[in-house]
């Protein structure tokens, strides 16, 4: 099932810093193309000498961002406010129970085994 997104309300919720960022961002074409994962969006944001891929998402009804940036306390990141404005413009219909890239369970045939510790060698 699609959600509707208050937009207006996102902005609302951003902290200006992070909206500032994620404008920088914006002005500077530096999100891609758009890939749908999982029920949500994901893009490649250049910023300054990186490269970030966020995804975002409704997880739990919780509009939830997921970025290698480092920022904690599950706040969004500017790379992911950045790309949820782009997907917003794009039109892009978001599931009501997406999974980050993260979180997809591995099938057991794509599975690694454990490793498994080798007996001590004698020695001769």
């Amino acid at each position: 099932m699609a959600v509707r997104i208050d937009v207006e309300a996102f902005g609302e919720s951003i902290p200006t810093a992070v909206g500032e960022e994620a404008a920088r961002l914006l002005s500077a074409d530096s999100v891609g193309d758009l890939e749908s994962v999982g029920g949500g969006v994901q893009a490649v944001v250049h910023d300054r000498e990186a490269a970030f891929q966020p995804w975002i998402g409704i997880v739990d009804g919780i509009f939830t961002g997921d970025c290698e940036c480092g920022t904690a306390d599950g706040d969004l990141c500017a790379h992911a406010v950045a790309t949820a404005l782009t997907a917003f413009d794009a039109g892009v219909a978001f599931s009501g129970s997406a999974t980050p890239p993260g979180a997809v369970a591995v099938e057991p045939d794509h599975a690694h085994p454990p490793a498994t510790a080798l007996p001590p060698r004698s020695r001769s």
